[in-house]
C-alpha cells in the first residue's frame, strides 16, 4: 500500500498543491523531493514488491494492482529518469507555469499503466498520459500539440479497440502472465493489429512518428527529455513485449511483421536524421529510428534477441535522453539550436563535451558502451533466427532486419560525427564570437550520472542481464558469440592514456610543426571552412537514393494530414449531403408555399359568382368522398 502512495498517490496530490503556489523555488524544490521519494520507493518495491492490491466495485468487477519482474524493472526507470529531467528544469526553464504539476502527474499515471492488471484501468492510465502530453506540448506550440493529439488519440482508439476485442475473446478484462491467445482467427489478428499500433505509435515507431520532429522545433528540451526521449519509449514497448509475451502466442507472420516494421523504421528514420540542418530534428528522428531496434529485437522470437530488445529499451533512453539534456545544455549558451550557428563549444563545456561523446557513440553502437552491448544481442537474435528458420521466405525477413540493424548503425554513427563536429569540433560560424561557460551543476548532473551509466552497462552487461532481465526473463538466454566487455574496456583505456601521455610530451617539443590543416608538408595560406550542414549532402543526389529521399519528404505521408485529410473530406461530404439538401428541402417548401399563395391570390377575384361556383364544386367533392366511403 505504501508503494502505491509513494508512485502514484502523493505525485497526484503534490501537483495539485504546486498549482496552488506561485513561487517558483517551492515548484522546484517539492518537485524534485517528490521525484526522489517515488525514486527511492521504486528501488524498495524492486527488491520487496508489495502483495496485488484488489479493489472491489461494481458487481464481479474488480480493479487489480499487480507488479511482476518486468513492471517493477519498469517502475524504477519511469521514476529514475524522471528524477533526472525534474533536475536538469530548475536552471533550464525560467517559467514553469503548469510544467512542475504535469510531469508530477505523468509520474503517476505512467506507474499506474505498470501497476495495472486490469485492462481497464490500464487503458484509463493510458489515456491520461496521452492528455499530460497535450498539456506539456502547448506549452511549446499548440500546432505541435493538436498534432501530437490527433495522431496519439487515433492510435489510442485504436488501442482501446483492440483491448475490446481481446476482452470478447478472451472474456476477461485481467492482464495476467498465461492467458495467451493463438492468433488463429480474423478476429484476433484484428485485435493484435489494432494493439501493434497503440504500443507503436506510443514509442514513436514509423509510420505513426511524424509528431515527434514537429514537436522537437517548440517544445522545451526537458518535455522532448521525458517524453518522446524515455518514458513514452517505456510504456509503448512495455505494451509490445506484454503483447508479444502474455497477451498473443506470436507465429510466423507476426514476426515477420514485427521484423519488417523495426527494419523500415530504423532505415528511413537514420536516412532522415543524416539530412537535418536542425539539432532538435536530428535528435527526433534518430529517437524514431532506435524504435526500429526494439521491435525487432522483440520480432526475432528468440530469447537472446527478445532480451537484447528489452535491454536496447532501457539503454535507448539513457543515451536518448542525455543527448537532449546536453543539447538543450548548448542550445540555452547558444540561443539556438542550428548546427550552421553552433561550433567550437567543446573548449567551453568540457563536460558536456564529454557526456555528448559518450551519448553519440552509444547510440552509434561503438563498443565498449551500452548501445553496442544491446546491438550486439539483437544482431545475435537475428542471425539464431535466421538458422533457425526452414521457411525461404522468413529467412529471407531475418536477413533483411539484419541488414537494416547494421546498415542503421553505420548510418547513425556518420550522423553523430557531424553531431560531433557541429556542436562541438567545428569552427564557430556565429558572427558574434563569444566565450561561454560549463552549464550549472543541476544541469550538468543528469548528464554525467547517464554518460557513466552508458559506460558501466556496456563494460558489465553480463551483470545487468543477470540481475535485472534474466530473473523474469522466460528462456534461456544463449550467446552465439563471446563479447568481454571489460577487457575491451581495459584495452581503449590503456590505449587512450598512451595517447594522451604522447601528445603531452609532444607539445614541447620544438621540431614539431603545429597548423590548422596537413596538406603534406606544404604551407597553407588558406584554411577552408567545411560546415557540419554539408556533411553528406551529396549522398541525397544519388540516383538510387535520390526517389527514396524525395518519398520520405512528401507531406502527404504525414499521418496527421492523412487523418485531418480525411476528416475534411468527410466533413464536405456530410455538408453536400446534409446542410445542403436540408437548404435545398427548405428553399422547396418555400418556393412551394409561394407558387401556391400565387395561385390563390389569382384565383381571389372578389367575384361572388365565382366564389358560388367553387363552393359548389368543394360541396360535389365531399359528396363523392363520402360515397366511396
Amino acid at each position: 500500500m505504501m508503494g502505491i502512495f509513494f508512485l502514484i498517490t502523493l505525485p497526484i496530490l503534490a501537483g495539485f498543491l504546486l498549482l496552488l503556489s506561485k513561487s517558483e523555488g517551492v515548484k522546484k524544490n517539492l518537485a524534485l523531493a517528490v521525484f526522489l521519494v517515488a525514486f527511492l520507493n521504486s528501488i524498495a518495491v524492486f527488491i520487496r514488491p508489495p502483495a496485488d492490491l484488489t479493489v472491489h466495485l461494481i458487481a464481479d468487477y474488480n480493479l487489480v494492482l499487480s507488479l511482476n519482474g518486468f513492471s517493477k524493472l519498469m517502475l524504477v526507470f519511469i521514476s529514475f529518469f524522471g528524477l533526472l529531467t525534474c533536475l536538469y528544469s530548475r536552471d533550464y526553464l525560467k517559467e514553469t507555469q503548469a510544467y512542475y504539476s504535469y510531469i508530477l502527474w505523468l509520474l503517476a499515471f505512467s506507474n499506474l499503466a505498470v501497476f495495472s492488471a486490469d485492462f481497464i484501468l490500464f487503458i484509463f492510465s493510458w489515456g491520461a498520459t496521452l492528455v499530460l502530453l497535450y498539456a506539456l506540448l502547448n506549452l511549446g506550440s499548440g500546432y505541435s500539440a493538436k498534432k501530437a493529439l490527433s495522431i496519439l488519440g487515433a492510435a489510442d482508439f485504436s488501442l482501446l479497440l483492440g483491448i475490446c476485442l481481446y476482452i470478447a475473446g478472451t472474456g476477461s478484462t485481467s492482464m495476467a502472465i498465461g492467458s495467451r491467445v493463438v492468433l488463429n482467427n480474423p478476429l484476433v489478428w484484428f485485435s493484435f493489429v489494432l494493439m501493434f499500433c497503440g504500443s507503436l505509435a506510443k514509442a514513436g515507431c514509423g509510420p505513426f512518428h511524424t509528431w515527434i520532429p514537429t514537436a522537437a522545433e517548440s517544445a522545451p528540451i526537458p518535455v522532448m527529455a521525458i517524453l518522446p526521449a524515455s518514458l513514452d519509449k517505456l510504456l509503448g514497448i512495455y505494451l509490445l513485449a506484454r503483447m508479444c509475451s502474455d497477451f498473443f502466442l506470436i507465429n510466423n507472420l507476426a514476426q515477420a511483421i514485427l521484423l519488417i516494421t523495426g527494419a523500415l523504421t530504423i532505415m528511413f528514420a537514420v536516412m532522415m536524421a543524416l539530412m537535418q540542418h536542425d539539432l532538435r530534428k536530428l535528435l527526433s528522428y534518430h529517437a524514431i529510428s532506435q524504435v526500429g531496434y526494439m521491435v525487432l529485437g522483440l520480432g526475432t522470437g528468440v530469447p537472446v534477441g527478445v532480451a537484447g530488445g528489452i535491454f536496447h529499451m532501457l539503454n535507448n533512453t539513457i543515451y536518448k535522453t542525455g543527448l537532449f539534456l546536453t543539447s538543450g545544455s548548448v542550445g540555452q549558451k547558444k540561443k539556438t539550436f542550428e548546427l550552421e550557428k553552433l561550433g567550437g563549444m567543446a573548449a567551453y563545456m568540457p563536460v558536456t563535451f564529454i557526456c555528448a561523446a559518450v551519448f553519440s557513440l552509444s547510440i552509434s553502437g561503438v563498443p565498449p558502451l551500452n548501445g553496442f552491448a544491446s546491438k550486439w544481442m539483437l544482431y545475435q537474435g537475428a542471425l539464431i533466427g535466421l538458422f533457425g528458420s526452414t521457411g525461404l521466405l522468413m529467412r529471407a525477413v531475418y536477413i533483411f532486419a539484419l541488414i537494416a540493424a547494421m546498415f542503421g548503425s553505420a548510418l547513425t554513427l556518420a550522423s553523430f560525427v557531424k553531431f560531433l563536429h557541429a556542436i562541438f569540433l567545428g569552427q564557430d560560424s556565429s558572427s558574434d564570437k563569444k566565450s561561454y561557460t560549463e552549464a550549472p551543476p543541476s544541469m550538468l548532473m543528469p548528464s554525467v550520472i547517464l554518460a557513466a551509466l552508458c559506460i558501466i552497462l556496456g563494460v558489465l552487461p553480463n551483470l545487468f542481464l543477470k540481475k535485472f532481465i534474466s530473473p523474469w526473463f522466460t528462456g534461456e538466454i544463449i550467446f552465439i558469440g563471446s563479447w568481454n566487455g571489460l577487457l575491451t574496456f581495459g584495452l581503449i583505456s590503456v590505449s587512450l592514456v598512451i595517447g594522451i601521455i604522447i601528445w603531452v610530451s609532444s607539445r614541447n617539443n620544438k621540431n614539431l610543426r603545429i597548423d590548422a590543416a596537413f596538406i603534406g608538408g606544404g604551407d597553407l595560406k588558406y584554411v577552408p571552412t567545411f560546415p557540419a550542414t554539408e556533411f553528406y549532402r551529396s549522398i541525397e543526389e544519388v540516383s538510387l537514393v535520390n526517389p527514396i529521399y524525395r518519398f520520405l519528404k512528401l507531406e502527404g505521408l504525414d499521418l496527421y494530414r492523412i487523418l485531418t485529410g480525411t476528416l475534411k473530406a468527410f466533413s464536405y461530404i456530410f455538408f453536400i449531403l446534409i446542410d445542403r439538401m436540408i437548404d435545398f428541402l427548405t428553399r422547396l417548401v418555400g418556393l412551394s408555399v409561394l407558387g401556391l399563395s400565387w395561385i390563390f391570390r389569382k384565383l381571389h377575384t372578389g367575384n361572388l359568382d365565382q366564389y358560388l361556383a367553387w363552393s359548389l364544386i368543394g360541396l360535389v367533392a365531399m359528396f363523392f368522398i363520402l360515397m366511396a366511403r
